[in-house]
């Protein structure tokens, strides 16, 4: 649940500092606390690799390598994350399969039971699984060019507002 806690914490961040410079858009600040989230999970992949090992069964070859290549890759994503559409959003569907092909080591600890070093036991692992969809889905979402979005013209507009009253 750390990443969910940097995850909440960036984006609160990024849409204080981006209603401050008058730029403020709730994607564009989701996207930026999921950038900053990713960078600090792959840097918690390289500093720290002993529970993400422990997510990853025994039979797994090479597994310290595998978990120091993740935290690699995570950071690229995070750093992918900020960059100009449609490379944007690109960064958030790459994102979107690797979350989904993480989420197996999150059910072998869960389904297991499965000691990982600083997190608790019991139904902890259970609780974090639903988590993974979001996740993905704030990849998918944050990254989704705002732009290829339909627009209403202002006729449109106008005969909504002028419909409610």
């Amino acid at each position: 649940m750390i990443f969910l806690f940097v995850l909440a914490v960036a984006t609160a961040a990024a849409s204080l500092v981006l209603g401050l410079r008058r730029r403020y858009s709730t994607r564009r600040a989701a996207r930026i606390g999921l950038a900053i989230a990713m960078a600090f999970a792959g840097v918690s992949h390289l500093l720290m690799p002993t529970p993400f090992v422990q997510h990853l069964p025994t039979w797994v070859p090479m597994r310290e390598e595998l978990i120091f290549v993740t935290g690699l890759l995570e950071i690229a994503l995070g750093a992918a994350l900020l960059l100009r559409q449609p490379r944007q959003r690109l960064a958030g569907l790459v994102l979107a399969g690797y979350l989904a092909a993480v989420f197996p080591s999150n059910i072998y600890v869960a389904v297991a039971g499965v000691e990982v070093d600083g997190q608790p036991g019991g139904a902890y692992p259970w609780l974090r699984l639903p988590f993974q969809v979001l996740f993905i889905a704030w990849a998918l979402w944050s990254t989704r060019d705002a732009e290829s979005q339909p627009r209403r013209t202002a006729t449109e507009r106008s005969s909504s507002t002028s419909a409610m009253f």
